[in-house]
């Protein structure tokens, strides 16, 4: 609990922040929130290709084929989480790859290494930097602590969601069909 005199500092202290004043402050400021895209607001973020997620929420709406305007709702939420969770196991993949090209970067790591496997002459290739920049951004983002178990928490909630999603959407489908029947 703080004290009473923490609490007067505290106050007395946030009269000093003002934020940022100018334009290019407060386009600076205004993604500060953004991270790694997993939670963004957005459906495709910038690495994505827009076309790429309108031909896969044609194909998946097509394949849902919602009736009423609740299962339209449903079906697009099923559209982004679905199109989050590829999102999640690239960033997975990614991570992975620049944890690995990191560690085997490490001159330790490769003097340790030349050391115990000196009859094995394979080296990898170094990925490019466009195949590890989302990678690089979670990772940084993460600040390399258990960046895995993060994104597979991330991956669980999503999951979670969308089967939670599809779950409501079948059983609308039901309900309408069981209606329609008469039953």
């Amino acid at each position: 609990m703080s004290s009473e005199s923490q609490i007067l500092a505290n106050r007395f202290n946030a009269q000093k922040s003002t934020g940022p004043r100018t334009t290019e402050g407060k386009t600076v400021a205004s993604q500060n929130s953004v991270k790694h895209g997993l939670l963004a607001e957005q459906d495709v973020i910038t690495s994505e290709s827009e076309a790429d997620f309108d031909q896969y929420r044609q194909q998946l709406l097509g394949e849902l084929s919602p009736v009423s305007p609740m299962e339209s709702m449903l079906a697009e939420r099923i559209v982004t989480l679905s199109w989050r969770l590829k999102r999640a196991g690239r960033f997975q993949n990614q991570a992975i790859d620049v944890l690995n090209f990191n560690q085997t970067n490490d001159p330790l790591k490769k003097l340790t290494q030349s050391l115990f496997f000196k009859n094995l002459n394979q080296s990898q290739p170094i990925p490019s930097d466009d195949h590890l920049a989302l990678g690089r951004l979670v990772v940084k983002d993460f600040s390399n602590a258990r960046v895995l178990d993060h994104l597979l928490m991330y991956e669980r909630r999503i999951e979670h969601s969308l089967y939670k999603t599809i779950l409501e959407l079948q059983r609308l489908n039901i309900a309408r069909k069981l209606k329609d029947e008469g039953l």
